[in-house]
């Protein structure tokens, strides 16, 4: 079982030299690290030159700018042939088990003729590395008192790509992602492994994500979750006609649908189509669905 660490990068020299320590410093070495820049005109390619001649990492520039989820794609189709991926953000920083601890849950439910796909939890740190949240999980919306599958996966993303390991089969789906939409790459590649295979997840956080001001997914003004907060806001932009409550979760599965929809099983196809008969409906009839979809496959306490 090959590993490819593949990496995208674009203007991340403020972080990248402790994210590339931190994959260099692996239990588990990979068999090979590739990182993909989007024309660069920070310090980034220093910094990538600098590794080239102390390590096995490799790198190439793009002539022209291909955006975040082309970049990656061209990345993935860089790693050797039949090659796990291990897919990682430039301004992370990975536990030094992360590799091994992903491989070997892997081998658990590995199976070569369908996709399959290893993610963990993370832990939110500031730019200065201060603990922010121990669970992202818990930071995005108590994701760890649910069950992760496909229902609950169509209303809302808890697969962060720099947490994941995709197996042969899972990397083919790769480089069909739709480039111009709102959604990420890691939306659609966790969509296409629990339609299609298997999917295992760690609960210990195996990756420190950092917030900062230009991370695409969380901003540093980012206030903290509060759940009054958020249904004040959302309420606000019912109100002015602005509902884009799921509106984005909706493009993703529409998509997804139309390419892939002779290939799935009855019961996905379901899955599919029970989730975007709600779009044309009210925001409280979505918001309600998704409160019984959690509330469905919620995890009981232990007592």
């Amino acid at each position: 079982m090959k590993i490819s660490v593949v990496m995208a990068t674009y203007n991340g020299e403020k972080y990248l030299e402790q994210q590339i320590k931190s994959i260099l410093g692996q239990t588990l070495k990979p068999d090979e690290f590739i990182v993909c820049d989007d024309s660069s005109t920070d310090g980034t390619i220093n910094i990538l030159e600098k590794y080239r001649q102390l390590s096995q990492l490799i790198y190439v520039v793009n002539p022209s700018q291909l955006g975040v989820i082309n970049n990656f794609v061209k990345a993935v189709s860089l790693a050797a042939p039949g090659n796990y991926i291990s897919l990682a953000d430039q301004d992370d920083e990975w536990m030094p088990e992360k590799l091994e601890k992903s491989i070997q849950r892997l081998k658990e439910i590995d199976d070569a003729a369908i996709p399959c796909m290893v993610y963990s939890d993370l832990m939110l740190v500031d730019r200065d590395e201060k603990l922010l949240n121990a669970s992202f999980w818990n930071e995005v919306g108590q994701q760890e008192k649910y069950r992760h599958n496909l229902q609950t996966l169509l209303f809302g993303q808890f697969v962060n790509g720099c947490t994941t390991i995709l197996n042969p089969a899972l990397r083919q789906m790769f480089k069909n992602i739709p480039d111009k939409v709102r959604f990420h790459h890691d939306d659609w590649i966790a969509v296409a492994a629990f339609a299609f295979g298997k999917v295992a997840s760690i609960k210990e956080p195996l990756v420190k994500y950092r917030k900062h001001d230009n991370n695409v997914t969380i901003k540093t003004n980012t206030k903290p979750r509060n759940r009054y907060r958020t249904l004040t806001e959302q309420l606000f932009k019912v109100i002015r006609g602005k509902d884009d409550f799921l509106s984005i979760r909706f493009e993703l599965a529409r998509l997804f649908y139309k390419q892939y929809a002779p290939a799935m099983t009855a019961e996905v196809k379901q899955c599919f189509e029970k989730f975007m008969a709600l779009e044309g409906r009210s925001y409280f009839a979505k918001k309600i669905a998704f409160r019984r979809v959690v509330k469905k496959f919620q995890i009981e306490k232990l007592v």
